[in-house]
Parts: structure tokens; C-alpha cells; sequence
């Protein structure tokens, strides 16, 4: 629930301190809308909706086909249109035949490279409660050297280049564990994706966690969420920013005061429970706080009361994924929220590269 304040100490701009210049990403593997359509009008439609970033979650299908893969019109576009790329990777594991991995993660930061991207990102698919690899059994901790190994394996070559490679807050990791395994990389290497949604799912506040993570943290993925009580636990649906209940004056503040200048939407449509009723559940989350968790509860009493005023759909009503054009306004949503907040609270957003096409999302 954002509340739109005028500056305050501790809100990421001090009375006298220098307003820092913030871009907004868009970040997608195609924009919403344009699905079928080649990636070169994704880019457009992004600088037309005004971004001054885009961020690609892969490029999977450009690598993958059969002629010419029409990235270097993409990177053309964007840089005279002043948005800059970044790229998502891939999965850094843990499963999966390593050398195949680390080879896959290689091939798209080296395309990236050739295509002046320095920024990038991997996301994990681990399993708390373990899994079998070539016939043995990972657990969690054994899954996690497995991640933290092929990190290793592919940081030379960004380091040569310069790159920037952020481990991502993904479902499946908790942030005390994507942050110990950034502590043990190249710190000219490896930062944080700090993707706040995808918190709650490990039972933490996304508040708290993004003022632990704090200079860490180099690349945001940003929605908002409803979090509806379940018999397990907690539901978690995703909304536009602004209209979950997410304090983004504060969040936003931290950020700030931490040193974060992007601020990318993302808009996932990942369905996860928290499971915090089920006492089974609590063997493999050891990092689970007693503040935090009271901060999911606080989130479901806000997600319960603004379902029964009206303000949120209720959940039996959520099973039926958004449209394009749904995704859209939200998308515009969120940057027209992202931008009226970090201006309430003393942050220069930088102009766009366009006008905004379509006003809807303002609304």
C-alpha cells in the first residue's frame, strides 16, 4: 500500500543532500502485448513507453535460431535511443550437467558482451528439502556449492569485460543465502537482484531484507503483491505497483539511502504458498525470523481487509492469468507509481526518452 509523503529523514534523500538521478527498467522477455512478435518491437514499444532501461530476462529464442538472431539491430536501436540493456543469463543451477551449464550461462554473457552489455543477472532452481543429481542425493548446503562453483567457473571472463553478474532473489533461495554466496565471489563481479516479491515466499520481509542486503544490492526486480491467508500459510499473487500492499514510500526510501539508482519492473506471474502453518515446512527455512514472519502476518491482514473493502480482488477470483492488455496497464501503472513516489521523496527520475504512448496506466 504506498502512502505518498513529503521528504523525511531516512526516506533516501536527507534535507541538503544532492537528489540523485534514478532510471526506470522494464524488464521482460517480450513486452506485454507483443509476444509473438520479434524482439526489435518489444524494444520499441519499451523507449516509446519511456524507459530508460530494459532488461531482457533471456535470449534463449535469438541464440536458438536457425539465421541471423536480429540482436545487434536490437542493441542498435537502444543505444540511439539512449535505454540501456541488460541481460538475464540463466539459470545458475544447482542441477544439471555443469559443464553444459556453465557452457549455456557463457554463450549468452558472451553474446551479451559482443552487444555492449555490462550488466547482467542468474536466478537459482534449487530445492530446500533436496533432490537427486546424476544419481546422488543435494542437499540444500550441497546445492549451494554447486551454484556458488559455477559462479566461480564463469567470472573470469566477465571480470576481463568489466561485467557485472547479479545473483538474483529468487523463490527458492532465502536472501542471508544469496547474500553468503555473493561475500564468497569477486566483489568486482558479483552484486544482488533484489526481487521483492519473491521474499515473502521464503517468509521474509522484503522491508527488513532490503535494508540487510543494502550496497549489495546493484539491480532491482520490482511488483507489488497481495499475500492471501490459506489454510497452509499464505498465498502469494503479484499486482502493479501501488495496488498491493507494499510500502514502496519505504522501500523506495531504503533503496535510495542504499545507493540503488535503477528501479526495474518486472511482472512474473510465478504462483507460490508460504506454507507458515505447516510445522513440517520449518526444517528447511533455518533462516526464518520471528519479526518477519510477523510482517507476513501483517501483509495477509492487509491483503484480507482490502479484499473485503473492495480494493483487491478476492483470491477465488485470481486464477485466470491477466491478459496482455491487463499486463500492459499494469506495466504503465507501475512506472507512473515508481515515478510519483521517488519524486515525493526528493529523487530526480531521468526524463524519458518519449513521451508515454498511453496515459491508461496513470490511471
Amino acid at each position: 500500500m504506498t502512502q505518498i509523503t513529503s521528504v523525511q529523514p531516512g526516506s533516501g534523500v536527507e534535507d541538503g543532500a544532492v537528489s540523485p538521478q534514478i532510471r526506470i527498467g522494464a524488464q521482460f522477455t517480450r513486452y506485454p502485448e507483443l509476444e509473438d512478435q520479434p524482439l526489435i518491437e518489444s524494444l520499441h514499444t519499451a523507449v516509446t513507453d519511456g524507459f530508460q532501461l530494459v532488461v531482457l530476462n533471456n535470449i534463449a529464442a535469438e541464440l536458438a535460431a536457425d539465421g541471423p538472431d536480429g540482436l545487434d539491430e536490437v542493441a542498435a536501436e537502444a543505444a540511439g535511443a539512449g535505454t540501456e540493456l541488460q541481460l538475464g543469463l540463466g539459470c545458475a543451477g544447482p542441477f544439471g550437467d555443469p559443464q553444459t551449464l556453465r557452457a549455456s550461462l557463457r554463450q549468452a554473457m558472451n553474446r551479451g558482451l559482443e552487444l555492449g552489455i555490462r550488466e547482467f543477472f542468474v536466478y537459482t532452481r534449487s530445492e530446500r528439502d533436496g533432490g537427486m543429481e546424476a544419481g546422488r542425493f543435494l542437499d540444500h548446503p550441497a546445492q549451494l556449492r554447486n551454484i556458488l562453483a559455477t559462479l566461480n567457473a564463469i567470472a573470469p571472463e566477465a571480470e576481463a569485460a568489466g561485467a557485472r553478474i547479479n545473483v538474483k532473489t529468487h523463490e527458492d533461495l532465502a536472501s542471508g543465502e544469496v547474500l553468503a554466496l555473493v561475500e564468497r565471489l569477486d566483489p568486482a563481479v558479483f552484486a544482488i537482484g533484489l526481487d521483492v516479491a519473491n521474499l515473502v515466499v521464503r517468509g521474509e520481509d522484503p522491508q527488513a531484507v532490503a535494508q540487510k542486503l543494502g550496497p549489495r544490492i546493484r539491480m532491482t526486480h520490482l511488483e507489488d503483491l497481495v499475500l492471501f491467508p490459506v489454510p497452509d500459510g499464505y498465498r502469494r499473487r503479484l499486482r502493479a505497483v501501488g495496488e498491493g500492499v507494499l510500502d514502496w514510500n519505504t522501500l523506495l526510501g531504503t533503496l535510495l539511502d542504499a545507493g540503488v539508482r535503477d528501479f526495474t519492473l518486472e511482472q512474473h506471474r510465478g504462483r507460490f504458498d508460504t506454507p507458515v502453518f505447516d510445522r513440517s515446512w520449518f526444517a528447511h527455512e533455518p533462516h526464518l525470523d520471528a519479526a518477519d514472519l510477523g510482517q507476513l502476518a501483517r501483509l495477509g491482514v492487509l491483503t484480507h481487509d482490502g479484499a473485503a473493502q473492495g480494493r483487491f480482488p478476492v483470491l477465488q477470483d485470481w486464477d485466470e492469468e491477466p491478459t496482455p492488455g491487463e499486463r500492459r496497464r499494469q506495466m504503465l501503472h507501475s512506472t507512473a507509481t515508481l515515478r510519483s513516489v521517488l519524486t515525493s521523496i526528493g529523487a530526480t527520475v531521468a526524463s524519458p526518452s518519449t513521451v508515454l504512448s498511453r496515459e491508461e496506466g496513470k490511471q
